[in-house]
């Protein structure tokens, strides 16, 4: 059954990107230190810095994802859009250790922001394309959980690199992970092109595009629901060290065992999604990730929130592998580009505004109100795919 069986390419892509994702990782770590190289004390506060150059990246990601998804989709290519993007990671990664301000640290960032922009609605195309509705939700359950590996490791290896050689070593580290990727994607990753699937029933082509569209776009909103969360938590770390007496280290492992949970469930989910139905799944998901995160608002303990991390990252990965699926599943031929760039456009979106709903409300309703915010809107989302089904 093609539900046992992942196609070739799924690995072959996986696998051909994974290095830049680990090099993407490394920066982590290093672009928010590097800032104490480039500031004087008479400069902005480091935080506000650090902030400004993940927030940029983010918002230009999220602006370039769709309109580099509608490109690719016009001009029914979408290697080149990887090769261009992976090729940009390199000579930016690289450029990081030739710059002396903070100012063109924040240009590289944004140019970061779009290279994303232009490389990742080409890759879920592709994704698209090369699986099968009865092997989809495994395929994005194998494909993110070794881009996730890339993304877990990096962050300790960026900061091991730069700890002993420097940080001009750790980002030349990345672009040299860059070329790998680059080598990779060109000798074995094959181009794809849209099949076009026969009206039905006589249902016009722009009705099946819009209902289609409509749906993709409240399984998005689902998956921007569980980065919110965690990127609220990640805000309120310092709260949490004081209310729980907790230490850096705890809160660190804390949030690892909810990105290792993510990574080690992402298949199996991903497998079981193939078998029992996606969207189910997703509501499913989406109500057990809410209540979590009313739970980590009255956690008193630190073995308290690692615990409720750990399976909110097992419900997450219930949300967002299976609502990916499900977007491959409706996209439509011509559009796929364009409609799956729609899940790394609300998480780069839900990675700007999470800090800024956490902190806001937080400081000003009270230390609970944002998660019971967070999880409200995670209701509303699965009342609205219910609604849709109906």
């Amino acid at each position: 059954m093609d539900t046992f069986r992942t196609p070739t390419e799924i690995y072959i892509i996986a696998v051909s990107v994974f290095f830049a994702d680990f090099g993407t990782g490394m920066l982590i770590p290093l672009i928010p230190l590097y800032i104490t190289r480039l500031s004087s004390s008479t400069d902005l506060s480091l935080a506000i810095k650090s902030a400004l150059v993940f927030s940029v990246f983010g918002i230009f990601a999220a602006v370039s994802y769709p309109v580099m998804g509608r490109l690719s989709d016009r001009l029914d290519r979408r290697k080149p859009f990887v090769l261009t993007g992976l090729i940009g990671f390199v000579v930016l990664s690289a450029a990081c250790a030739k710059i002396d301000t903070f100012e063109q640290l924040l240009i590289i960032r944004v140019a970061q922001g779009i290279m994303v922009g232009v490389m990742v609605p080409a890759i879920l195309a592709m994704l698209t394309h090369v699986s099968t509705p009865e092997n989809r939700g495994r395929s994005m359950g194998i494909y993110s959980t070794i881009r996730g590996t890339g993304s877990a490791i990096g962050p300790a290896t960026g900061g091991v690199i730069a700890g002993i050689w420097g940080f001009d070593a750790g980002f030349y580290a990345c672009a040299a992970l860059g070329l790998l990727s680059i080598l990779l994607v060109s000798i074995f990753v094959d181009e794809t092109h849209e099949t076009e699937i026969p009206e039905t029933r006589g249902v016009s082509k722009k009705r099946t595009e819009f209902n289609s569209n409509s749906e993709i776009k409240l399984l998005a909103y689902a998956t921007f629901t569980t980065m919110l969360a965690i990127m609220i938590v990640a805000t309120l770390l310092p709260v949490y060290e004081l209310h729980l007496n907790a230490s850096i280290g705890g809160l660190g492992i804390a949030l690892s065992a909810h990105f290792s949970a993510r990574l080690i469930f992402q298949t199996p989910i991903g497998i079981l999604s193939d078998r029992i139905g996606r969207r189910n799944m997703v509501v499913a998901g989406l109500l057990a990730t809410a209540l979590l995160v009313v739970g980590m608002a009255h956690t008193t303990t630190t073995p308290q929130l690692l615990t409720l991390m750990f399976i909110a990252g097992i419900t997450s990965a219930v949300v967002n592998v299976p609502a990916l699926a499900s977007g491959a599943d409706l996209s439509s031929p011509g559009m796929v580009g364009q409609q799956m760039s729609l899940f790394p456009m609300v998480s780069a979106i839900g990675m700007v505004i999470g800090p800024l709903l956490g902190g806001t409300f937080a400081t000003y309703l009270g230390f609970a109100s944002p998660f019971y915010i967070c999880a409200g809107l995670m209701v509303a989302a699965g009342a609205l795919i219910v609604k849709g089904r109906s």
